[in-house]
């Protein structure tokens, strides 16, 4: 079955950089669109921990970290992409909610997810995000381990 609209939910964990190696040789079979989605994923806040602007200041450094590892991704990768049609895209929220609205709302046939990625102590508790995803995603998933 060939796939049309491949998207590939990224964090930079071994798992997920697997994940997109897996995405980009399916896309490439398939003559695919590939979207690479990294959701930064936003943790609470307990005040008077950082100063009043060190909120904003801490965004944006993970924002630029994100960006920067995107960036480098992709440009460790440009052999690979070679050809294809690939879209990047930075977010942030929960992963499983942001790849499952997104892959709806670009109508990816195929989600590829690595098995296990930066996981915190309520994915844990609550399931992982690949686990989510499974269970909510309208198309076809795959997670590679």
């Amino acid at each position: 079955m060939p796939f049309k609209r491949v998207l590939c939910g990224i964090d930079f964990s071994e798992a997920s950089i697997r994940a997109f190696q897996t995405a980009v040789e399916f896309a490439r079979q398939s003559k695919a669109a590939l979207h690479v989605l990294h959701v930064i994923e936003a943790q609470p806040v307990v005040a008077g921990w950082l100063p009043a602007n060190g909120l904003s200041e801490v965004t944006l450094i993970i924002e630029e970290k994100a960006n920067s590892a995107m960036k480098a991704l992709m440009k460790s990768s440009s052999r690979e992409l070679k050809d294809l049609k690939v879209t990047t895209e930075i977010n942030d929220g929960r992963a499983f909610v942001e790849i499952i609205k997104r892959a709806q709302e670009w109508k990816a046939d195929l989600i590829v997810v690595g098995a296990k990625g930066a996981a915190s102590v309520e994915e844990i508790v609550a399931g992982g995000t690949a686990e989510n995803v499974v269970r909510k995603a309208q198309c076809s998933v795959l997670i590679v381990r």
